[in-house]
């Protein structure tokens, strides 16, 4: 549960301080005072992104801080894998918005935004004013069922998810396999005749780089010629010769001053690379030739070489390739009624797979949703809305085609909530019968469960008692109540009703100082919880008799 929060440079709040307890806490005040700031800043410690213009004008940075009490093994396991340690059963969360570098720190352990709000169901769950519209929109309705047992629905929802993205593969090669084979069927002659013609030129990497050498050396033959000549007839003096003397008179040397042992190694390695390098140019003087035919013989071909690539747009790399591609379509072609059964049946196979592990996880949403309808029902009871409320699942059929349409990442399932909150009137969609009075009742029964369900240590509720009043005001403010007996709630309401019940009352106001607004919080004692209360019945100016009325209220 949430102890004590820490606001400093929020908005227009400077710095709070809160303490909270357990039961319910009351938050009340003026519009605009900076209550919904409140719960903004909790949003804030339970991972919702931050936005710079939060950070009160004129500073650099705002600083959230929220001191929470645990006891959930699953939690604490999780923050142990982060690095996280505990002492004793507190947490502190710490959130800094900067605009030079935002931080988010647990017990001074810097994390991510993506682990923060992997903890954040275990720490507290908000329910915010538009939270109203999900139970509006069938778009939302499986994730308000997976909501009531999310760790069983994931294995079965990673597990479909799994199947699902094996079959896409499968999907993919299949069809790009169809699209080969209706290509190949339309254009056999050109491929046959590109790779007929492409096979003709014998096509070979760095031929160009070989063919342009050759042609080099061919033009300045004449000038190549003459210097091997003068190389060969240079190579036949006593160059040889001198350099063996003067090897063997070193060799002497070293042998009576180890300083030339080193000289005389050189050497002759020197000797034998020289001997060589010499041998190689006589060779070369040797084999040295000009034929002109064979020049006009390369000219030519550099000069198709040229031409095919400008042809395919390619250069002789991507011609190499191509033409094994051209040979794998046409032998695709040979082989294509295999490859294409072979490939339709792996992919029927893994649709059935998806389709399977749908179907597992349609039949756990439906054993979640009968347990909704028949909870359900009793708190919409509770709160003075006798109605039916009924989980409809579409059945979902296999497609004759495989085409995969019917699944969607998140499953194959298709909802809709219907209630009947007329009797003799029948089910009807939910998102086109309901009031906005019936949508809070509806939402709080939903949230009821799912406290309950899912054992939230703290809930807050932000004007979720919006467009009730009188006796369902009071059914209202006792189901608040009742999920206050074993959870934390801190609520946002304008019900007197609600706020009667409150074992915690905080005021939360705004003042103007040297021209700037800053909030303030105020725990009420028992006296000045009755003026409050007494202030909401009358919507400003209080009465003798609306103090008496607040008391009795309160006092009850």
């Amino acid at each position: 549960m949430l102890k004590r929060l820490v606001v400093t440079d929020f908005a227009i709040i400077e710095n709070i301080d809160i303490e909270f307890k357990d039961g319910l806490t009351i938050l009340s005040g003026e519009t605009g005072a900076g209550k919904s700031l409140i719960i903004d800043s909790l949003s804030l410690l339970l991972g919702e992104r931050a936005q710079l213009e939060l950070i009160r004008t004129g500073f650099r940075k705002a600083e959230i801080t929220g001191y929470f009490e645990i006891d959930n093994i699953y939690l604490k396991s999780m923050l142990s894998k982060m690095g996280v340690t505990m002492i004793g059963s507190e947490l502190v969360v710490k959130r800094t918005i900067s605009t030079s570098k935002s931080t988010i720190k647990i017990n001074d352990v810097n994390i991510t935004l993506n682990d923060l709000k992997k903890i954040a169901k275990y720490l507290a769950d908000i329910h915010m004013q538009f939270d109203l519209q999900k139970i509006l929109n069938p778009d939302n309705y499986l994730e308000i069922i997976d909501g009531f047992k999310q760790g069983g629905i994931q294995e079965y929802l990673g597990r479909y998810q799994e199947a699902l993205n094996t079959y896409k593969e499968s999907l993919k090669r299949y069809q790009e396999l169809l699209k080969k084979v209706r290509e190949i069927k339309e254009k056999r002659d050109i491929y046959e005749y590109n790779l007929k013609e492409l096979n003709s030129l014998g096509l070979r990497l760095n031929e160009e780089e070989e063919i342009k050498e050759e042609i080099n050396h061919l033009k300045n033959y004449d000038l190549i010629h003459g210097l091997l000549e003068e190389l060969n007839y240079l190579s036949e003096g006593n160059l040889i010769d001198n350099l063996y003397e003067i090897k063997k008179r070193v060799e002497k040397l070293s042998s009576y001053q180890n300083e030339y042992e080193e000289v005389y190694k050189n050497l002759d390695n020197y000797y034998y690379e020289i001997e060589s390098i010499l041998e190689d140019l006589k060779s070369s003087y040797r084999n040295d030739s000009y034929d002109p035919s064979r020049l006009e013989e390369l000219e030519t071909r550099l000069y198709t070489l040229d031409n095919i690539q400008k042809k395919y747009q390619k250069d002789i790399h991507g011609l190499i390739e191509y033409s094994k591609e051209l040979e794998e379509l046409l032998s695709l072609d040979q082989n294509q009624d295999y490859l294409v059964s072979q490939l339709k049946d792996e992919m029927i196979s893994n649709y059935d797979k998806v389709y399977q592990c749908g179907k597992e996880l349609s039949l756990l949403r439906q054993e979640i949703a009968k347990l909704i309808e028949k909870d359900l029902d009793k708190n919409l009871n509770d709160l003075a809305l006798k109605s039916q409320f009924k989980v409809v699942f579409k059945d979902v059929l296999k497609e004759d085609d495989c085409a995969g349409f019917i699944f969607k990442d998140n499953g194959i399932d298709e909802v809709d909530f219907l209630i009947e909150t007329n009797t003799g009137e029948g089910l009807k969609p939910l998102s086109k019968v309901v009031s906005g009075g019936e949508a809070s009742r509806i939402m709080l029964a939903l949230k009821t469960l799912f406290v309950k369900s899912q054992k939230i240590a703290t809930v807050v509720f932000d004007e979720i008692d919006t467009g009730v009043s009188g006796e369902i005001a009071s059914r209202v403010a006792s189901k608040i109540l009742e999920i206050s007996l074993t959870t934390q709630v801190i609520a946002i309401t304008h019900l007197p009703q609600v706020a009667a019940l409150s074992q915690n009352h905080l005021k939360i106001s705004k003042e103007v100082r040297d021209g700037r607004t800053y909030t303030k919080v105020k725990e009420l004692n028992l006296e000045e919880k009755i003026y409050e209360i007494a202030s909401m019945i009358s919507g400003g100016k209080v009465t003798d008799k609306q103090l008496e009325y607040a008391k009795e209220m309160v006092l009850r």
